[in-house]
């Protein structure tokens, strides 16, 4: 049986085109294990200074436009500036985002100074989020949403009908106090308290919040020129080390035998020197890694791990991870998912439907065997 389906099989092989189909990689965030949080630091501060005047911040320190989309680009300038010499100039259509990592227990400060001309019109915004995400538009989740309203002269905390007047021609201060061990953040506008509630009540009041801090957003609702400088966070960035990583590796429909290439990054968000290694890979496929252990990262310190893989030669589905490990506490690691196909043959698929066809209705056989003699 087998030998004639081979035969009918070759003769098939005519009007059979064989097609090959390259890989696809996707890379999204990992989990990571909070800090132990336990000694006060500035961890994150931006004075836009080490920026070339004039220069689009997307894609410049960490800085983007919402979703990652150049078109809400701020631009560097040195209209004002409160440390020397540059500021950001935040006008319609800017929407600027910085996020952040591991910001989710002890006590922390954000400040921004902000300078309003007093030829300001429209409406800018300072804002932080609890949950960031490129492309999930409503489903980010606002903590802290504060208009600045040339019409009204007012800064408002806005759906909290919170405001306070609002300062022009001069360098003002935000101050955002956030305690996620009592869920509870105070607001001030120059020095003077603005709002207080619950971090996790949400700019609605909904209750619905997350205990962290992703991002920082700048925003402009048909806003002229508002200038920010001297942005910083500090608080509770930890003694010890505390690993996390970001790469998640899907290889879809590759051929098998093909070398692969792509990367991901493991990172320091704790305080101390980080020593990790790589103790876990896939059992299939052929997997090198550069690095694949490190001493003494600093905090706030990342290295991008690069990764080959040759495919293995079955034809198959694979699914696996790949485990990095801190070595100071090995409960903290972190897990790359890595997936990859290595699509079966079209002739060999349609051996495979030839044979079961066969099986089902054996009066094929014969009428195979009459067609090609």
């Amino acid at each position: 049986m087998r030998k004639k389906i081979v035969s009918i099989f070759v003769s098939m092989l005519l009007f059979v085109t064989v097609f090959s189909v390259t890989g696809a990689v996707n890379i999204e965030k990992t989990i990571y294990k909070e800090p132990n949080t336990s000694s006060t630091d500035i961890v994150w501060s931006e004075n836009f200074d080490s920026y070339t005047l004039g220069s689009s911040m997307h894609g410049q320190g960490g800085w983007k436009g919402w979703d990652n989309d150049p078109q809400w680009t701020a631009y560097v300038t040195d209209n004002q500036s409160r440390s020397s010499p540059h500021s950001v100039d935040i006008q319609f259509p800017a929407d600027l985002v910085y996020e952040f990592t591991g910001i989710s227990s002890g006590i922390w400060t954000f400040i921004d100074w902000v300078y309003v001309p007093s030829d300001f019109e429209g409406q800018g915004y300072f804002i932080l989020l609890d949950d960031y995400t490129d492309g999930a538009g409503q489903n980010n989740h606002w903590a802290v949403q504060l208009r600045m309203d040339s019409e009204l002269d007012i800064i408002e905390s806005e759906y909290d009908s919170l405001s306070l007047p609002l300062i022009y021609d001069q360098w003002v201060e935000i101050r955002v106090e956030i305690d996620f061990v009592t869920d509870w953040l105070e607001c001030y506008y120059n020095g003077e308290i603005l709002v207080e509630k619950a971090w996790t009540a949400g700019i609605n009041n909904n209750g619905d919040g997350y205990s962290v801090l992703d991002a920082v957003d700048l925003f402009s609702k048909l806003g002229t020129s508002i200038y920010h400088d001297d942005l910083s966070l500090d608080g509770e960035v930890g003694d010890n080390p505390v690993l996390s990583c970001e790469g998640d590796l899907h290889f879809g429909n590759v051929s098998a035998g093909a070398t692969l290439e792509d990367s991901f990054t493991v990172e320091n968000i704790g305080g101390g020197l980080l020593d990790w290694e790589i103790t876990k890979e896939p059992s299939w496929g052929t997997w090198t890694f550069n690095p694949e252990s490190g001493d003494d990262l600093p905090p706030g310190a990342l290295v991008t791990v690069q990764v080959t893989v040759v495919a293995p030669k079955e034809k198959a589905d694979f699914v696996s991870t790949i485990i990095v490990t801190n070595l100071e506490d090995p409960e903290n690691t972190c897990q790359i998912d890595v997936s990859m196909t290595t699509p079966r043959s079209q002739p060999y698929l349609f051996l495979q439907f030839l044979e079961r066809l066969i099986q089902r209705f054996p009066v094929l056989e014969l009428i195979f065997s009459h067609i090609l003699g």
